[in-house]
C-alpha cells in the first residue's frame, strides 16, 4: 500500500499538484505524555477543492505510527481540514526508552531523569482524482513522570 502513496519529492520547490495535496499539519513540536493537544491536518499549501467531481474522501492522522483517528469528508465538506484530539501516553515513552536510552544512552535529561522521545506525526489523505498522499511533522513527548529526589530543571 505505501508504494502508492504521494509525498512531497521536492520540499524547496513542490509541483502544483503536490501543492495542491500535500497534507499541512500544525500542532504542537512538543507534547507532555497525558496532556490533551489539538492538531489540525489541511489538505494542500494552497487549499484543495471541494468540488463534485474533485474532493478529498478522508483523513487519517498518525502518531509514531499509532492511528489516531480519520475524519471523512467528502464534496459536501466546507472545506479540506480535520482537527484530531490527541493525548500521548506514557507506554509510547517507554516503549522508545527501553529501545533508544537503554541501549544508546540518549533521549534522558541528566538533571532530573525526565525522559522524551522524539516521533512523529504522518497524515495521510485520499483525493478522489489523485490518489494517496502522506506528509510527516516532528513532535517530542515528554514524560509527565520524574525519578525521585531531583527537581526538574527544564523549561519549554
Amino acid at each position: 500500500m505505501t508504494d502508492n502513496i504521494n509525498r512531497l519529492k521536492d520540499k524547496d520547490n513542490p509541483t502544483e499538484t503536490e501543492k495542491k495535496h500535500i497534507p499541512v499539519i500544525e500542532g504542537p513540536s512538543m507534547m507532555t505524555a497525558g496532556g490533551t493537544y489539538e492538531v489540525t491536518v489541511s489538505v494542500g499549501i494552497e487549499p484543495h477543492v471541494m468540488e463534485e467531481d474533485h474532493y478529498i474522501e478522508w483523513i487519517d492522522l498518525y502518531l509514531a505510527d499509532q492511528k489516531i483517528g480519520r475524519v471523512d469528508l467528502g464534496p459536501s465538506a466546507e472545506k479540506a481540514e480535520a482537527t484530531f484530539k490527541v493525548t500521548p501516553n506514557e507506554e509510547l515513552i517507554g516503549a522508545k526508552e527501553f529501545e533508544v536510552c537503554h541501549i544508546r544512552g540518549v533521549n534522558v535529561c541528566g538533571d532530573c531523569g525526565l525522559t522524551s522521545v522524539i516521533t512523529d506525526f504522518k497524515a495521510i489523505e485520499s483525493c478522489n482524482v489523485h490518489g494517496l498522499w502522506e506528509s510527516s511533522m516532528e513532535v517530542e513527548v515528554m514524560s509527565s513522570k520524574q525519578k525521585p529526589g531531583k527537581k526538574c530543571s527544564w523549561k519549554a
